[in-house]
């Protein structure tokens, strides 16, 4: 048979075999039997209508753009001619080598488009990334920067609160210091207030037997005779019984204006006799009275009651007894016995 060159389209095709594609090889048949089996070869090497007029179009345009056709190429096989090109044209429109040929075809058509593709696809990516990339740097260096600053305020912070800590410590310190002193300074107080308490008590009762005696009309050659003058108002203006001597008198004396004289008796019985009497000197010409010869604080206790009285109207009289205090908040009520300021304080806020 004559060799021939296989088309670039079938490159990669597998052929058949030529036996397959003739029908038949063996020799020792019957000289009808290879008619039968030609004419069969030719029927299946026949292509379809459709494809006989396209190729019959297509070697009509081959002849009109080439020029005058050139022979068919043909080979011998078993003593049967077959014309090459029928040959090659049936063989490539067989369905399982077609499907060959076209499966190839989309596999290098794949693999180039997947290259393209990818290719493609990186250099999109590359240029979307470079903006990304610019603004992930600069982000970086505000992240660095930011870092930086936050590493400072760490450390500033870091020393402020050590500072604040020593702080705290001394104040806490001095707070503890500035509590116990409280306490030492209340007990030093209630120790004070203790001790105030026991002279005052002292004081009062070194006068317990004294009296005073309000505008005494005195002249300056009276100075010298203030038992006498004692005695003639406990005896003339009041009246006790018995009748007071010079030597129920321990000791007299003016004090503060010319007016006001302190008398100390010989004991308390004495002095209590008198200052109960002391109610018929009321509505007296010269407005005497007598009072008994309080502590300062007791005399403090007096001067607000007296402004409870008068200006507030919070009580309705007070008056001493032995030192002690006492006041009515009306004509009918007891007597409530005032000990303190704080007594005071609170008649005023009821």
């Amino acid at each position: 048979y004559t060799q021939t060159k296989c088309p670039p389209q079938v490159k990669k095709v597998k052929l058949l075999s030529l036996p397959s594609l003739l029908g038949g090889s063996n020799r020792g048949r019957s000289s009808s039997r290879k008619r039968q089996l030609s004419s069969s070869s030719e029927d299946q090497m026949k292509p379809p209508p459709t494809r006989q007029r396209s190729l019959s179009v297509q070697r009509q345009s081959k002849v009109q753009s080439s020029g005058p056709p050139s022979s068919p190429v043909t080979f011998k096989t078993h003593g049967e001619s077959f014309n090459m090109a029928k040959l090659i044209q049936t063989t490539l429109l067989k369905p399982d080598v077609f499907q060959s040929i076209i499966s190839e075809i989309k596999t290098e058509l794949i693999s180039e488009l997947k290259t393209s593709l990818k290719s493609a696809i990186t250099e999109a990516i590359q240029d979307a990334i470079k903006p990304l990339n610019t603004i992930i740097n600069q982000q970086q260096q505000k992240i660095t920067s930011l870092e930086t600053e936050n590493t400072q305020l760490k450390q500033h912070v870091d020393k402020a609160l050590s500072d604040a800590s020593e702080r705290y410590e001394k104040f806490r310190n001095l707070g503890n210091a500035i509590f116990t002193s409280m306490a030492e300074n209340k007990g030093l107080k209630e120790e004070v207030a203790t001790l105030n308490a026991d002279i005052e008590k002292l004081e009062h009762y070194g006068r317990r037997t004294s009296l005073r005696f309000h505008n005494v009309p005195l002249s300056k050659e009276d100075l010298q005779k203030t038992d006498e003058i004692i005695v003639n108002i406990a005896n003339l203006k009041l009246g006790i019984s018995p009748p007071l001597c010079v030597n129920d008198i321990k000791r007299s004396h003016i004090i503060g204006k010319i007016t006001q004289l302190i008398c100390r008796f010989r004991n308390w019985k004495i002095k209590n006799s008198i200052y109960m009497s002391k109610k018929k000197l009321k509505n007296n010409s010269a407005q005497i009275f007598i009072t008994e010869d309080l502590t300062r604080d007791r005399q403090e206790l007096i001067k607000r009651l007296n402004q409870l009285k008068k200006k507030h109207k919070k009580i309705h009289s007070f008056c001493t007894f032995d030192g002690r205090v006492f006041t009515k908040k009306n004509s009918g009520s007891d007597k409530i016995l005032i000990k303190s300021f704080q007594d005071v304080e609170d008649l005023k806020t009821e």
